[in-house]
């Protein structure tokens, strides 16, 4: 526990002031309906990067930050300067076409340079985990001046005006975005900061109002914090794109509780709106089975996954015990090849680096390893297609039963409800009669 801490304490620390200024500009942002004006700068960002990248200026250098803010403050006087397309054409499509032409350019531009593609993938989802004290102490300053300002001007904000005053306003408003992007991206890339921004927020508008959103979206995107950076290091996952999950989960989890805090006729329309879903999931696997029996079959091998008694259903004796041994030898390859990978990386991290001989001979074990395994799973599929091919009617029809009956669709209760409507109207008829 105690290497947990001293690891994660500190990209916790940075999570918590993206956290604090994102949720503030994502409410603005949700309110403006510019959802995706986040991505574009911080695209405009990471291509900024990415020249300096070309010209030689180390990544998360000053060199690099400020190519990426001047890009960013360029893209904001456009973006304040198109306010007023929004009567023929939406500021979202031009910050979606920002968006697609700043990724385009940033991939034109690393095509040919070495080490280009991890360049791209740093970008895109950052590591927050090899961010320091410095970086910290730098930007934490700079947001609190920001965050203080959005705070001070948001009736300003709320209140788009027109003319040159509105001009100066959107500008403002952009600009303190592009610094907060420009700042944010080199810490944790662009899709954390995607998901910091809008997450959050989103929560705290589903659940409140005024400044009780805030609150809420502040201790969402917390906790979402904390259970990324747990997961990420329980499960030696990339940090990033652990989080990115991890917030997009909360945020599922958030629109499924709110049902329940509504009352019983919302929480009724969700159940239904679920069941009609799972019968719809239910019948088109069981007509894509009965289709194509030796495609992918995702339902069904979600199902064998979770309860692998399943497979009793269609395999026959002979076919599970083949099935099985395929399983187990399959498992057994991938801990070797495990323990070989964990066995190199323990040397680097050692520095006792293995000689020439050591690292070809530990490749040849590796390939061998994976191509056993995927030999062994080969089997598998083969097995389970082979079977589903001979029972694709049983179980395909069985889907669609269990979609018609076990999960049905409520044609009994809007027929009911038609039935005392037309029964009230021809009372009322007859009244008037």
């Amino acid at each position: 526990m105690s290497d947990a801490i001293a690891l994660l304490w500190l990209p916790f620390c940075i999570s918590v002031a993206l956290v604090g200024i994102h949720t503030a500009l994502g409410l603005h942002v949700l309110r403006r309906n510019i959802i995706f004006v986040d991505l574009a700068l911080a695209q405009i960002a990471a291509l900024g990067a990415t020249v300096a990248f070309m010209l030689g200026h180390a990544v998360n250098s000053s060199g690099s930050y400020a190519y990426s803010l001047l890009f960013t403050l360029i893209t904001a006087m456009v973006l304040a300067s198109t306010r007023a397309w929004s009567g023929r054409i939406s500021q979202e499509a031009l910050i979606g076409v920002i968006y697609v032409v700043a990724a385009a350019a940033a991939f034109l531009l690393v095509e040919k340079a070495p080490q280009g593609t991890e360049h791209i993938k740093q970008v895109l989802t950052g590591n927050i985990l090899t961010a320091g004290l410095d970086e910290l102490m730098v930007v934490a300053p700079v947001y609190a001046v920001i965050g203080a300002a959005l705070w001070f001007a948001r009736a300003r904000l709320a209140h788009q005006a027109s003319g040159v005053a509105g001009w100066w306003w959107d500008f403002f408003f952009y600009a303190c975005f592009g610094v907060v992007v420009t700042s944010s991206v080199a810490l944790a890339g662009v899709l954390l900061v995607f998901v910091f921004l809008i997450v959050p927020a989103a929560i705290g508008l589903l659940y409140a109002d005024g400044a009780r959103s805030l609150v809420i979206g502040w201790a969402v995107g917390v906790v979402a914090s904390v259970a990324g950076l747990a997961l990420s290091y329980a499960w030696d996952l990339p940090t990033g794109s652990t989080m990115v999950c991890v917030f997009g989960a909360v945020l599922a989890v958030a629109g499924a509780l709110r049902p329940l805090l509504r009352g019983r006729q919302a929480l009724a329309r969700s159940v239904t709106v679920l069941r009609v879903v799972i019968t719809g999931v239910l019948v088109l696997s069981g007509i894509w089975l009965c289709a194509l029996p030796r495609a992918d079959q995702p339902l069904l091998d979600v199902v064998e996954r979770v309860v692998p008694e399943a497979r009793t259903l269609y395999l026959t004796a002979q076919e599970r015990t083949i099935h099985d041994e395929a399983e187990a030898y399959a498992e057994r390859y991938r801990r070797q090849a495990e323990q070989l990978n964990a066995r190199e990386a323990a040397s680097r991290w050692q520095g006792a680096a293995l000689d020439d001989n050591e690292v070809r001979r530990i490749s040849s074990f590796l390939k061998s390893y994976n191509e056993m395994r995927k030999g062994e799973e080969f089997v598998q599929r083969e097995v389970r297609s082979r079977a589903r091919t001979r029972n694709r009617w049983v179980l395909g029809l069985a889907l669609v039963l269990c979609g018609a009956l076990i999960v049905p669709w409520p044609w009994w209760r809007l027929r009911g409800r038609q039935h005392t409507g037309d029964g009230q109207e021809r009372g009322r008829t007859a009244g008037l009669g």
